[in-house]
């Protein structure tokens, strides 16, 4: 029996606590925690990243004419402020 009820767990998630912090405020693991969750209503772990981070404000246009300068990946990313690995996934 967990501590909290479904009803609780269900409230915490869609404020936007994580299966994490409501499984540990419950002593229970995360998954025991999503298990409580209708599916229908889950996020996956992809979904959940692509919504608390915003996408890039560059183009792979831009990225390209940028290399075609002669800069480096790295350069590229202190100018852009992105790694240098997310610039190649771009590209």
């Amino acid at each position: 029996m967990l501590p909290l009820s479904d009803e609780e767990i269900l409230a915490r998630y869609r404020a936007g606590q994580s299966a994490s912090a409501t499984g540990l405020a419950a002593g229970v693991d995360c998954r025991t925690v999503l298990r409580r969750i209708p599916e229908a209503e889950c996020r996956s772990h992809l979904q959940a990243q692509r919504l608390n981070r915003p996408a890039p404000d560059i183009d792979a246009n831009t990225i390209r004419a940028l290399r075609a300068r002669g800069l480096s990946w790295e350069a590229i990313a202190a100018e852009t402020g992105l790694s240098a690995k997310t610039l190649r996934a771009l590209v």
